[in-house]
């Protein structure tokens, strides 16, 4: 397959330009694009989270609690962490495994596949032949798949199937899920923090803006933590590398091998053993090119990125970040480690380190971007600023050979990673979710 794509090329989401400083801050909008999250196939948990029976965590979608458990069965399912009676949260730890979920308030009792089991006086204050127990179990999520490990939800029963969301997308996302024919596997558990922000300005950030990384994290790069391969231009004007928009997420690529990366010798020749031949060939051979950030709209992205964990160790990390809006302007992160799993127990370990290092909660880069997060946030809610529109021009104009590139994967691929074209794709997929149709005034 082969995809030439540029400024030349018509796109619908290249025509926007320009972004109403309302979208992060009025309280309207906020609730108003919930639909975004309540129509759509929101990320709750990889797999391996939850390996055994009985084992579980908690995840949000919104508002909504909702419990991710494999059951004595075997099978993962998701319910609503609400007990049938009264309403009460009949789960308040985070992750953990047992046998059955009690309610706190009354004592109802459910098991692993959410069935009510027993409750206290049920004989004869609520029934003379006792409850229907399959009517009072708890109530499942309405859709609920998954794909390559990773859990996905949806409060909508008529949402798309997932892979016909997904669409181009998962051609991507596979590129680091079948790299290890074991598959990923998460190490610890993920880590949280608040940030007063739009949530959408930090899935802004990993949806499309390599071109802060120069400058935002050059103290990282001054001090040999992080390799910088922000100011490789070549003489170009463009990053060396390649942005794709494809299906709803995005994806950015570096032009490096997966040594150059940090990836040991083993498990390169895995990932080409492992990997369909035209994946292998594009992270491998042809450029090689190598991803590094991506998106999955709404609210859900992947950093594969590294560090180093001593002077002479380059150590690659992939993290996995939920952006949970709580408000207009406050934003849970929830951030994971995956790793291959089988990569050496080494490897995981440095992997983990590395991605604390940087982005973690304390991590220097992470800190870099709260900081820029948080500050554009207060701007934003001045009352002259809500009326100068952000602008989203970078990249448009260009000369296509400066951005016209010959791929290999599906989507509209741009031959630098300097572009705009990510974050006006990302109010392109906002606008069609919301059904806002205009452009700010």
């Amino acid at each position: 397959m082969k995809t030439t794509s540029g400024p030349a090329t018509f796109t619908p989401w290249e025509d926007i330009d320009r972004v109403d400083p309302s979208v992060y801050t009025d309280e309207a909008a906020w609730e108003d694009e919930q639909r975004v999250f309540a129509t759509g196939w929101n990320f709750l948990a990889h797999e391996s989270e939850i390996p055994n029976p009985g084992d579980f965590v908690v995840r949000y979608i919104l508002r909504d609690s909702i419990i991710v458990c494999r059951g004595k069965d075997g099978v993962v399912r998701a319910f609503f962490n609400v007990c049938r009676h009264r309403g009460m949260q009949v789960c308040r730890a985070e992750i953990g495994n047992t046998k059955r979920f009690t309610c706190p308030y009354h004592g109802w009792l459910y098991d692993t596949t959410g069935r009510l089991t027993s409750l206290p006086l049920e004989r004869p204050f609520f029934a003379a032949d006792g409850l229907d127990r399959e009517r009072y179990s708890l109530r499942e999520l309405p859709v609920m798949e998954i794909i390559e490990g990773f859990v996905f939800g949806s409060l909508d029963p008529g949402v798309a199937a997932l892979e016909a969301f997904l669409g181009d997308y998962l051609w991507y996302l596979r590129i680091h899920t079948r790299r290890d024919p074991a598959g990923l596997e998460v190490i610890g558990e993920p880590q949280r923090w608040l940030v007063q922000a739009n949530w959408k300005i930090g899935a802004e950030n990993f949806m499309g803006d390599s071109y802060h990384a120069q400058y935002t994290h050059r103290s990282v790069f001054e001090i040999g933590l992080h390799p910088n391969t922000a100011s490789d231009f070549k003489g170009t004007g463009r990053r060396n590398g390649v942005h794709v928009n494809a299906g709803p997420g995005t994806m950015a690529f570096a032009r490096q091998s997966a040594a150059e990366r940090g990836y040991p010798d083993p498990m390169t020749t895995m990932f080409e053993r492992s990997l369909p031949a035209e994946q292998a060939r594009l992270l491998l051979h042809d450029g090689p090119y190598w991803p590094t950030r991506g998106h999955l709209f709404p609210n859900l992205s992947l950093l594969n990125a590294g560090a180093r964990t001593s002077e002479d160790n380059l150590v690659p990390f992939l993290n996995l970040r939920l952006w949970r809006p709580l408000s207009a302007g406050v934003t849970e992160v929830w951030s994971w480690v995956l790793v291959e799993r089988s990569a050496s127990a080494e490897f995981k370990e440095l992997s983990a380190r590395a991605y604390t290092l940087t982005f973690g909660t304390t991590g220097t880069e992470e800190q870099d971007d709260v900081e820029n997060f948080t500050s554009m946030q207060r701007g934003l809610y001045g009352r002259a600023s809500t009326a100068i529109d952000q602008v989203l021009v970078m990249g448009r104009g260009v000369d296509q050979t400066h951005t016209a590139v010959d791929w290999s994967g599906p989507g509209h691929a741009v031959g630098t990673t300097y572009t705009d074209s990510g974050n006006r794709y990302f109010h392109y997929l906002y606008r069609q979710a919301r059904r806002v149709d205009e452009q700010p005034g």
